[in-house]
Order: C-alpha cells, then sequence, then structure tokens
C-alpha cells in the first residue's frame, strides 16, 4: 500500500513538472510572436516611405528639360523645346529702334542645340511669333533692328551673332529676338509659339508700358 502511494506521489510530481514546462514554453512563444510583429511593422513602413521617394523622383524626372531631340515640342515655364533646340527666355526690354521714333522688344533667350548637327537658332523665326492689336487688328510684327549707340555700334551685336551663327552640338548661347513695335502702340504683344506642324502650342505676354 505504501509502495502504490509513493508511485502515485511520483506520477503527481511527473506531472505538475509537464504543466510547468508546457506554460513556460507557451508563455515564451508568445513572448517572440509578439516580439516578431514588430520588424514587420517597421519593414512595412519603410517600403511606403521608400514608395514615395520614387514617387517624387518621378515627378522631378516628368519636369526636367530634355537634353535630345527625340521628344514633343512643348512650350512651359518659359521654355521652348522645339526638338533640336531649346530656347529658354530669360528677360525682355523695350530698345530705340534703328529707324527715328521707332521702339523694338527685345527678348533675351539661352539657346541649346540638342542635336548632333551644327543649326542655325535664327530659324526660331519660322515658329515664334510676335502680335500686337491695335485699334482694328491684331498685326504680327516684323523683326526689328535695334538703334546705334553713340560710337554707331549695335550695342546687342554679340546676341544678335549668337542667334545667327551656326550653333555647335550640345553647345548653349544666349541670343535675342528682337520685334518692331507698332507706331505709338503701347499694347501688349503676344509672342505665340508653334510645333513642328505650325499648329500653336503655347503664349508669352509682354506689357509693353
Amino acid at each position: 500500500m505504501e509502495e502504490i502511494m509513493k508511485n502515485k506521489g511520483l506520477a503527481l510530481t511527473g506531472l505538475t513538472i509537464l504543466l510547468a514546462s508546457t506554460l513556460v514554453a507557451c508563455s515564451s512563444g508568445s513572448d517572440t510572436s509578439k516580439k516578431s510583429e514588430k520588424p514587420n511593422d517597421v519593414s512595412t513602413k519603410t517600403v511606403k516611405k521608400s514608395s514615395k521617394k520614387t514617387n517624387s523622383t518621378k515627378k522631378e524626372a516628368a519636369t526636367k528639360i530634355p537634353t535630345d531631340d527625340n521628344h514633343e515640342w512643348f512650350f512651359k515655364d518659359d521654355v521652348f523645346y522645339a526638338g533640336m533646340e531649346t530656347y529658354k527666355l530669360t528677360k525682355s526690354e523695350i530698345r530705340d529702334g534703328a529707324e527715328d521714333g521707332t521702339k523694338v522688344l527685345v527678348i533675351y533667350t539661352d539657346i541649346t542645340n540638342n542635336s548632333k548637327k551644327e543649326q542655325d537658332p535664327s530659324n526660331v523665326y519660322m515658329v515664334v511669333h510676335a502680335k500686337q492689336k491695335t485699334d482694328t487688328s491684331n498685326v504680327e510684327l516684323e523683326p526689328g533692328m535695334i538703334g546705334t549707340d553713340e560710337n554707331g555700334d549695335n550695342p546687342l551685336q554679340q546676341y544678335e551673332d549668337n542667334l545667327n551663327n551656326a550653333l555647335l552640338p550640345g553647345k548653349t548661347v544666349t541670343g535675342i529676338l528682337t520685334f518692331k513695335l507698332g507706331d505709338n502702340n503701347n499694347n501688349p504683344v503676344s509672342l505665340e509659339f508653334d510645333n513642328s506642324d505650325f499648329d500653336k502650342i503655347g503664349t508669352k505676354t509682354y506689357q509693353i508700358n
């Protein structure tokens, strides 16, 4: 009888140890699962942040000016991209014309050759037109001639030369576009930009006063 009681005591003791070890294992397993959730959460946030950076990078790339001649022509933010050449308008001014009493609108532009051959920047006059309204019409202005200084020289000769000289591939120069204003006409001038099919793709207005 005593031997049976001893055996039961040993069995109860073993069962107690087994239950205790099982509880410990369960509790440690629960902690492990909780801890493993945190790295997953962090990695998800990291992925989201990196995706935002990628999207912003794409937007920045989309707004860059092309450096080759294989894109559709456009005029935006004072930049006229015309395939083989890009014209970036920088400033404007009104100067006396070569003829007495005349005024000329002068538009400064940085010109870049996007092609692999020499280009003639003055061809821009074929696709850029200046118009000024009178009392009855919207008149297209002709290229203007700038008056000379006290020495008889054209003060903007170098910029005119840059517009008319052959521009080497990949190079950028500053040139000018000049338009003779209507006599005693202070109405704004609308500069219109065409694409290669001579369809208008943009405008910019210059105040004369």
